[in-house]
């Protein structure tokens, strides 16, 4: 039976408006050369601390925050949520907004470029990393430069690591991939992550330099250099190594395979032929890479035949494969959407809008499925997977929110909250931002690199009371997305609301 996550209907805190939430960006009008550090301003109090717990099992509403349109995009292209330590994140086309949830005073923007000849089509969601010991915030964004001068008009992409207690910029790559035409700009395909050392496989497909109609921009904090690995698109990268999905070389070829890359050279260090059609990327941990295969089975007599399907690990070291079948037909699941718990686990679900669904977790310890269960087995409602987090499922059902042990796929009882933090939980002198890690009144932000100057007042009334499964989670908390339900009298200026939801167990 399904257990509900947590019921709570009250809102813990007045709603909050942060001025950056609506794209406000506007710079302090005072200013020193100190880049946020020393301050000539009285310090800062110290931000009250919020509870933590890793992971977080039971939430309570505590603030929402305005998303303005961004008249630049795509109607059907929504902004991005994130959570990194106690900052809730909205990726935008022109950057990434940073709402302390513990103290307001010190949230930010960072725009993804300052060049008036850039233009960016596409952004990704905003993932927590490490880098220096620091919670930072990984971003790519997809620009078209349509040059000055004697340079010519190129498609880049462009990698921010951002140390989210201080909307300081830790590094910035930006990598030609493609050449522009008109207004074209490389596509983003996916995007993978190393949590612990900041490195980013990103997916690129287009009319790319490299001649291949797929790529991976592979970019590494530490060095400030990438690289672009031609023909492959990325399931994993951890520790410099990448793993990636080699499409065939031609339709019927069967012979699409996986190779292991060494991301700073961009050197292929072992080629696993699979001998699929079809092969996609799903989602990696530190040990595997995951994918989704299927090759075309003809009848004998020369009927309509099938494509058979199957899902594979290949470990990052070894090159070793685990191959085992999905509950679904291709046609049925659509193919399969994966999301890392940072830990040993990866939990995917099918893609199809309609007809029978799918749930399954992987192992990144053995490369083995682990569990599973679809609605033609019966028995479960096959939930909708928002985000896994150190060993839990966060999941929606038509009624409400749910955990799930990523482990086993079994439902997690709801625990009582508490009116703190658990045992060890509660935030260290180092975890909370500092008087010379925060942005002061007298900071004057140059080029983006530096936060905005703070809150802009308060917002009372669009949380509709109805919580939901958060789609990114952190040890201090979870945001999701709500629609505007009125009550605003610009509305129709308000794309959506990112709810943030405070760890109560």
């Amino acid at each position: 039976m399904l257990r509900p996550m947590v019921a709570t209907t009250a809102v813990t805190a007045a709603l909050i408006l942060i001025a950056g939430c609506g794209g406000n960006d506007k710079k302090s009008e005072s200013g020193s050369d100190n880049n946020g550090g020393d301050s000539t301003s009285s310090p800062t109090p110290s931000a009250p601390s919020i509870p933590s717990f890793d992971p977080p099992k039971a939430f309570t509403a505590a603030a929402a925050f305005p998303v303005t349109k961004v008249q630049t995009r795509s109607t059907y292209d929504e902004a991005q949520l994130g959570m990194v330590g106690q900052v809730a994140l909205i990726g935008h086309y022109d950057g990434l907004v940073g709402n302390n949830v513990a103290d307001p005073s010190k949230s930010w923007v960072v725009k993804s470029t300052a060049a008036e000849t850039t233009t960016v089509s596409d952004v990704t969601v905003p993932t927590a990393v490490k880098v220096d010991g620091k919670d930072v915030a990984v971003v790519a964004y997809a620009e078209a430069d349509k040059g000055n001068g004697t340079q010519k008009p190129q498609g880049l992409v462009l990698i921010q690591w951002i140390d989210v207690a201080t909307g300081q910029k830790v590094a910035e790559v930006s990598t030609p991939v493609s050449t522009v035409e008109g207004t074209s700009t490389p596509n983003l395909t996916n995007a993978q992550v190393d949590p612990e050392t900041g490195q980013v496989a990103i997916g690129v497909s287009g009319n790319l330099t490299v001649k291949t109609e797929t790529a991976t921009v592979y970019a590494d904090p530490a060095t400030k250099k990438s690289t672009v690995v031609p023909g492959i698109e990325p399931s994993a990268v951890h520790d410099g190594v990448i793993a990636g999905a080699k499409p065939a070389s031609q339709q019927n070829a069967n012979d699409a395979s996986v190779e292991i890359v060494d991301g700073a050279s961009g050197k292929v260090t072992k080629q696993i032929p699979l001998k699929q059609g079809e092969l996609s990327p799903l989602a990696g941990g530190a040990k595997h890479g995951f994918f989704y295969g299927t090759v075309y089975s003809p009848t004998a007599n020369g009927g309509m035949g099938t494509d058979i399907v199957s899902l594979y690990s290949v470990d990052l070291s070894t090159g070793a494969v685990v191959k085992s079948a999905p509950g679904l037909s291709a046609d049925d699941s659509g193919g399969y959407e994966c999301s890392w718990d940072q830990a040993s686990s990866v939990v995917c679900a099918s893609t199809q809008p309609s007809g029978p669904k799918e749930i399954l977790g992987l192992d990144d310890t053995t490369g083995k499925k682990a569990w599973g269960w679809n609605t033609n087995s019966g028995g479960r409602i096959v939930p909708n997977v928002t985000a896994a987090f150190h060993g839990v499922v966060y999941v929606q059902t038509e009624k409400q929110p749910v955990l799930l042990d990523a482990k086993t796929g079994q439902d997690l009882p709801t625990p009582t909250p508490s009116g703190g933090p658990s045992s060890g939980s509660t935030p260290s002198t180092g975890d909370t931002p500092s008087d010379s890690d925060s942005p002061t009144s007298g900071g004057t932000p140059s080029d983006g690199d530096s936060p905005s100057d703070g809150p802009g007042g308060s917002y009372l009334s669009d949380y509709n009371g109805t919580q939901e499964s958060p789609a990114a989670v952190s040890p201090y908390g979870g945001v999701y997305r709500q629609l505007p339900t009125g009550g605003y009298g610009s509305s129709m200026d308000i794309e959506t609301i990112c709810v943030y939801l405070q760890p109560a167990a």
